[in-house]
């Protein structure tokens, strides 16, 4: 999906699907961001009849908003709280996945 210069890309991230997360980045920052919460279920079946099976927590935002996020910062979603252990672009680089891990 390719998006265009000008488009809003606030429609997908603070629209009616989007949810506020607290950040924690650094030892006393704290700020707000909203974007797309999924904690996708995955499975795998593996050579040996075994399975393997947990979720997927990420969070998409605007890659603007989360360009000086790193690797271990903290988001407080819903209640629990995740660790950044992975920033990946999506689409045309103008959005974001941040890859978490409950804690």
């Amino acid at each position: 999906m390719r998006f265009n210069e000008e488009e809003d890309l606030s429609l997908f991230t603070d629209g009616e699907f989007s949810i506020l997360s607290t950040v924690s980045s650094g030892p006393s920052s704290l700020s707000t961001l909203s974007g797309i919460f999924d904690e996708n279920y995955q499975s795998a079946f593996g050579e040996f009849n075994s399975e393997i099976e947990g979720r997927k927590y990420c969070f998409q935002v605007q890659s603007q908003l989360v360009e000086d996020l790193r690797h271990g910062d903290r988001l407080q979603i819903l209640g629990k709280t995740y660790q950044i252990v992975g920033k990946q672009p999506k689409f045309d680089g103008k959005l974001s996945e941040l890859i978490l891990k409950q804690l």
